[in-house]
Parts: C-alpha cells; structure tokens; sequence
C-alpha cells in the first residue's frame, strides 16, 4: 500500500488482551512476531480493529456520558494496540466509519494523546468525469486508509512524525508521561477503577509501575 516497500495488512493471532479483530500492516520482508519469538512484543507500522458502529463511532463523542465512555473504550483499545506493537498510526474500521488515529508526534508520545478523524464509507469519488479537479475529489476510505500506510513507509513524508513510537518495556514507565484529561472526559466510576486495578494493576497513568504489567523479567521490549 505504499509506493517504495509495500505495507502488507495481515491478521496476526489472537492475544491476551485483544478482543477486537485486528490488522497489522508491515513491509515486505518484515515480520510483526520475530520479536515476540525471543520474549519481546510484535511490532507493526500501522495496526487498527474493527468495532460494530452501535459499540462505537465518532458522533459518540457529542453524546451522553453512557455513550463517551462506549466510545472513549474505542479509542482505548486501539491505543493499547499501538502500544503493544511500537506505532504511532492506527484505525478502527465500522460498517460507516473508518477512523484514523495518531499518537502524538513525540519519539516517546504522550500516554492517551490521540488526534482522530474519520472518512464516511459512502464517501466516494466521481466516476468518469474528467472535469473534475484534483482538490475538489472527495477523501474516500481506501485513499485514507492508503494515506495512512504513506505516513508509515520506509521514507517518512516531510513535517510528519515517524510511524515507531518509543514505548519500550513497561519497566521504563513511559505511561507515566501523561497530560491532563481532558474536560469532556467523564470521570471514572468506582466500579471502573476497581476493575482497571484488578485486570492491569494500574488506575491512572502516572500510577508507580506495578509487578501485574511488568511481565518477564529482564525483558526489554525496544528491540531484540
């Protein structure tokens, strides 16, 4: 999908953690799980899952609180997808939307600073029509979703931010460099908290790193 090395979208297997259906996109040559193989965890330039538009879209975000929260756990699990695989780009995928997703522009991003957009599936361009010029042809999904996979090739277009995030090992603690959360967020339940502390060990960000999240010992996830 890129122009120099091609991306290749692929389905790795399921893991802990993952519900969701997820693609991973690399280049020819590169392998998401050869890290994993030694201990470490996959890494891919893009990753993105696909959601059903009732649990999540972007019109979420303007409703109540019942429906933030649906769709704050949207960008939850695509967050951590990026995470786990190093990568800054991502998308969730619908049966209406695709919504695109950068972590920040930082080497080693913000914990949560995610700048979304989204390109309606109906969105489609003018067949045959010469007349029509470049500026005025409508973003559609496939040229996003190609855009996409652009920003992550071997050459990284000018004034973007490389696709590999610096998240390293759990140990180094990068969750903790965090912002404010921001005031359309709702507030965490007790209940939510509760279960954040019981499944991940950890409630807010800037939380100590814990013994639940650091895993194997001695393994550092930058690199093999």
């Amino acid at each position: 999908m890129s122009s120099t090395r091609p991306l290749h979208l692929s389905v790795p297997p399921k893991t802990a953690g993952m519900n969701d259906l997820l693609f991973v996109a690399n280049a020819a040559g590169e392998s998401a799980t050869a890290a994993a193989m030694f201990g470490g965890k996959p890494t891919a330039r893009v990753v993105g899952i696909v959601r059903s538009f009732d649990r999540f879209n972007t019109g979420m975000r303007v409703e109540g609180n019942i429906k933030r929260v649906e769709y704050l756990r949207g960008l939850s699990a695509i967050h951590y997808a990026m995470r786990e695989h190093g990568c800054r780009y991502g998308f969730i995928l619908t049966e209406i939307e695709l919504v695109l997703v950068r972590n920040g522009i930082a080497n080693t991003p913000f914990f949560g600073d995610l700048e979304v957009t989204s390109v309606q599936l109906a969105a489609s361009a003018p067949e045959g029509d010469a007349s029509t010029l470049p500026q005025e042809t409508p973003l559609t999904a496939c040229l996003a979703l190609w855009g996409l996979c652009q920003l992550a090739a071997d050459d990284t277009p000018a004034s973007h931010a490389h696709w590999r995030a610096e998240i390293g090992a759990p140990a180094e603690g990068t969750r903790r460099k965090a912002q404010p959360r921001d005031s359309w967020i709702p507030q965490p339940q007790l209940a939510e908290k509760r279960e954040a502390k019981r499944s991940r060990g950890w409630v807010w960000p800037e939380d100590a790193i814990g013994r639940k999240e650091l895993g194997k010992r001695g393994v550092r996830y930058g690199g093999v």
